[in-house]
């Protein structure tokens, strides 16, 4: 008979292949931690300086006694990406409402059912209101392009009647 060591995986070495639990307080602390560093402008680019997701491994790791790694945050921040692009897919669609004052993404009943059949890691976001929603925007929404803002000159709304307007000699 085979006597099970304890560990989870197929290391043997001490504390290697432990799997890190996201709880609901811990990912508050998360989204909190990391909506001020990118308030602070700790966020050049769209990925985090090495400091603010220290940051959030070390407050983790001190206010609720577990071991938190850099990798578990830097895992983390992928997944709430992924999250992220899904709400914005969602929001994108025909048959979807965005109600900013519930922080919620809403549809009917016949759209809901037909986008959870095809769709099965939609319904987490659908008629529920999204938990973190203004901090996850600040986190991870710059980084996606969606177009949404982008303008032709035919979308722009040219005055004619500008008579503040100077003719600009371009060879000096």
């Amino acid at each position: 008979m085979i006597k099970n060591s304890g560990r989870i995986g197929k290391d043997n070495k001490e504390g290697t292949s432990k799997q890190f639990r996201w709880t609901k307080p811990i990912e508050d602390l998360f989204l909190e931690i990391l909506a001020e560093e990118a308030q602070k402008r700790n966020k050049p680019s769209n990925t985090f300086k090495a400091v603010s997701i220290n940051r959030v491994a070390v407050a983790i790791s001190e206010r609720f006694q577990v071991q938190c790694d850099v990798k578990h945050v830097e895992n983390h921040l992928r997944t709430v990406k992924n999250q992220w692009q899904i709400i914005c897919k969602i929001r994108a669609k025909s048959g979807f409402r965005w109600d900013d004052n519930m922080k919620m993404i809403t549809c009917d009943r016949a759209t809901y059912d037909a986008t959870v059949m095809a769709h099965k890691k939609y319904e987490p976001f659908l008629n529920k209101s999204i938990d973190h929603y203004d901090e996850m925007a600040l986190v991870v929404g710059k980084d996606m392009a969606t177009g949404s803002f982008a303008k032709t000159f035919a979308d722009i709304d040219l005055d004619d009647g500008n008579q503040d307007s100077v003719p600009i000699d371009c060879d000096n």
